[in-house]
């Protein structure tokens, strides 16, 4: 696998969330919390707090999660906190064609709860002994959009490239592909996977923006009349 020795700690067992917890439509996050190292109750999140979690859990270096919590909590949050749930405020952060999450719907909030539904689809799309590849990711992108009434905006549709960009550099073995069953643990049941651990390399803001990219062409030649073969793309990565 891509990763270090570092393993879940035992003083961080995934508990999920009760009622009255507050989520996000973010699984990631989710997770965090779901193991203590974010409040478990989703609430009154410091921002140097989160910079630290995201640091120590999954290896994206200092630049990369103060930017991503900074947005987070400038966008959603108040007085330098930020409660899980305020990321569902739709059209901020949050967005429609989520890959495993119903849309707004007319809502100011998206639902932060897993469809089952959405994931049974999303985890279709991996091949069930190899898992899913990058170029998988990205067809599940084009499959949700289609979906929608009308288009993304630019901006949101560059974040549900980058979300899928990120969940491959978080997840992904050395094959480049990413087990079905780590997809249903982080996605499904919103917890750190079994036998995995945090990317052995620290994840920076120019290797999260190009690989965003890298499924953004990918998405964009899927779409043309004439698209590419996969093999352009390497379906393993």
């Amino acid at each position: 696998m891509s990763t270090s020795n570092w393993t879940c700690s035992p003083a961080h067992p995934f508990i999920a969330a009760t009622p009255g917890d507050r989520r996000s439509p973010c699984p990631a996050l989710n997770a965090l919390a779901n193991h203590g190292y974010l409040p478990r109750n989703g609430q009154n999140i410091k921002f140097w707090h989160l910079i630290r979690a995201v640091q120590e859990v999954y290896n994206l270096s200092f630049v990369l999660a103060a930017l991503l919590a900074l947005a987070g909590i400038l966008l959603c949050g108040r007085a330098f906190r930020l409660d899980l749930d305020a990321l569902a405020i739709h059209n901020k952060i949050e967005h429609d064609a989520s890959l495993v999450h119903a849309n707004a719907s007319g809502q100011q909030r998206a639902p932060t709860e897993v469809d089952p539904k959405l994931l049974k689809s999303f985890l279709s799309h991996a091949d069930p002994r190899r898992g899913m590849s990058l170029y998988d990711l990205a067809q599940v992108r084009i499959s949700r959009e289609a979906q929608l009434a009308r288009p993304l905006d630019l901006i949101h549709s560059q974040i549900g490239a980058g979300e899928a960009a990120l969940c491959w550099l978080l997840l992904k073995q050395d094959s480049g592909r990413i087990p079905s069953s780590t997809l249903l643990q982080w996605y499904g049941e919103e917890r750190l996977p079994d036998n995995w651990a945090r990317p052995r390399r620290v994840i920076g803001l120019l290797n999260a923006r190009t690989k965003a990219v890298e499924v953004a062409n990918i998405m964009n030649s899927l779409k043309k009349p004439t698209c590419h073969e996969p093999s352009t793309f390497h379906r393993a990565s």
